[in-house]
């Protein structure tokens, strides 16, 4: 991917945050969760065959505030997901929906697709998630849960990604794990960290068939952490402990909630004196040490509370927090390692900072081995 194509990314990510309605950016709005409560807002359909028809879930919410809310607008990421939604004004305590179909038409694979929901009130747009695994003929537990916890769990996988969240709040995703035996199995899942929870329902989970693992992330329990973070968990199987894991992966920012727009006048405006670097053709395995400046051009403070590398690519060396001043810089070095590249690569370095208007800044290396 050259500069170009990272150019072109950048001015429609910017254009799509232009576009977004008004009423997101109403000042007269307020957090989500004092609006508006989901009943659920992540739907798995679980494995499904090629062969089936399309599926359909419903996101049902309520109106928890004093106030009539309209869903304005819903936006799915993907033609092959057609929300529909409740078009009428939802009363105080009353509820309304948002029907998502899935048309189950683009052949055999995992797919997570999200749903953005534009609704009055809400100081930001809602996103749902609908997902699950389609299957080109049907095939065993074993051959579809192919990681085994303790002997007799499977799992598809044993990293889980719950994607982005905020200081403070909590996030709720789930998975299906599978009982490869021909007894009933007893699950006890152990948290390592007090802002991590997970759940197996049903439990204990019955033999030859599967369970939902619902994983919750309150970043509001214990100590507050920031960017890319990994929280992980381990099972006891029937009394026995099991000597897998699973992880779930966060991407934790600053909650900007609260800011009046005096305060988003007066904050920290992050920025790069150059966003990127163009390695070009390079030999596999090259090592390439480079640093980046980053500045500040806002009123206040800036505050970089992390830097993480997306792939593992590239180590920082600078370490966080890094503090500059208004009008002033600071750089960031890193060392970029091309060993498990091949052929065109992009890699990118997220910083996560204290600016409600930058929460989270993407410096970008591009390049291809030979």
């Amino acid at each position: 991917m050259n500069i170009k194509r990272i150019t072109a990314l950048l001015t429609a990510a910017l254009a799509l945050v232009a576009a977004l309605p008004c009423a997101a950016q109403n000042n007269d709005t307020r957090p989500e969760e004092e609006v508006v409560k989901f009943e659920e807002k992540v739907h798995d359909f679980g494995d499904l065959l090629i062969t089936d028809k399309s599926v359909s879930c419903k996101f049902v919410f309520t109106n928890i505030s004093k106030k009539p809310v309209v869903v304005h607008n819903v936006v799915s990421s993907c033609g092959c997901t057609v929300p529909k939604w409740t078009k009428e004004p939802v009363k105080p305590g009353a509820k309304g929906s948002i029907e998502v179909t899935f048309k189950n038409d683009q052949g055999a694979y995992p797919f997570s697709k999200s749903i953005t929901a534009y609704i009055s009130g809400v100081n930001r747009p809602v996103v749902l998630h609908i997902k699950g695994v389609v299957y080109g003929k049907k095939m065993s537990l074993k051959e579809m849960y192919t990681n085994t916890i303790g002997g007799v769990l499977g799992t598809r996988e044993t990293t889980l990604l719950i994607g982005n969240m905020y200081q403070g709040k909590a996030k709720s995703d789930a998975t299906s794990i599978a009982n490869l035996s021909k007894a009933p199995v007893k699950v006890q899942v152990v948290s390592e960290d007090p802002a991590l929870s997970v759940a197996v329902v049903p439990n204990p989970v019955p033999a030859g068939d599967k369970a939902s693992l619902t994983y919750t992330v309150n970043t509001a329990n214990g100590e507050k952490k920031w960017g890319k973070t990994e929280y992980s968990a381990k099972f006891i199987v029937d009394g026995k402990p099991a000597e897998e894991k699973i992880k779930i992966v966060a991407n934790i920012a600053d909650d900007f909630d609260g800011y009046t727009q005096s305060m988003k006048e007066k904050a920290p405006v992050p920025g790069f004196v150059k966003g990127y670097l163009d390695l070009g053709e390079v030999s596999k395995g090259t090592i390439v040490d480079h640093t980046f400046t980053v500045k500040n051009t806002g009123k206040s403070q800036l505050i970089v509370y992390k830097v993480d590398s997306d792939d593992g690519r590239a180590e920082i060396l600078t370490k966080a927090p890094i503090k500059i001043a208004p009008g002033k810089s600071a750089d960031v070095k890193i060392k970029y390692d091309t060993s498990t590249q091949t052929g065109e690569f992009v890699s990118i370095v997220t910083l996560t900072t204290n600016s409600p208007l930058r929460p989270r800044l993407d410096f970008f290396i591009n390049g291809s081995t030979r």
